[in-house]
């Protein structure tokens, strides 16, 4: 994997401008995350290189967890795929993982947190004991729904997580010290 957070950025140039000159879809979502990695958002942040179709990153981040961000090139997808482990898709954590992930798609939240469904489109699947957290993006809209992603994933870890009953989850599933509160 190449590590992006200490890449060397080209001229400069802002996502915006990228995005605007016609730079390629994958360029536009690694600078995006990318940013978030030179800013501390993320830990770390490496890129595989692209493989049908498909562009790879692992980025440490919550609970000091690598987690998988996936763009899906063909298909127009970018995903944080098994955001949650140990999640059965019947189960209650699940139903209420997908009702407040659906709040983002709807008036349940204020325009600045929501996903305009004429840039794209966020879904919760639930398959294999995890929770797959994906965008489908609409043209030219990947800078937008990059930081969309990563802002409504980073609410299911600090409000759905924190304000739920999901202590225990957090301290099995996630690595959560229960001396410390730590991870």
């Amino acid at each position: 994997m190449n590590n992006l957070a200490t890449a060397p950025r080209r001229s400069g140039r802002t996502t915006a401008h990228a995005q605007a000159n016609g730079d390629s879809p994958g360029t536009v979502v690694a600078t995006v995350l990318r940013g978030y990695a030179e800013r501390g958002t993320f830990a770390s942040l490496a890129a595989s290189p692209i493989r049908r179709d498909r562009l790879e990153f692992m980025v440490r981040w919550h609970y000091g967890r690598q987690y998988r961000v996936v763009f899906n090139v063909g298909k127009s997808t970018l995903a944080f795929s098994e955001l949650l482990p140990a999640i059965q898709p019947q189960s209650a954590m699940a139903g209420e993982l997908r009702e407040f992930i659906g709040q983002f798609s709807s008036d349940a939240v204020p325009v600045h947190r929501r996903v305009d469904p004429g840039k794209g489109r966020v879904t919760l699947a639930v398959r294999g004991g995890a929770a797959t957290l994906t965008v489908a993006i609409r043209p030219n809209q990947h800078e937008y729904c990059t930081r969309r992603l990563v802002h409504i994933a980073h609410e299911v870890f600090m409000v759905f997580l924190w304000d739920g009953p999901y202590y225990d989850y957090r301290v099995e599933h996630l690595g959560l010290n229960p001396d410390t509160g730590l991870p």
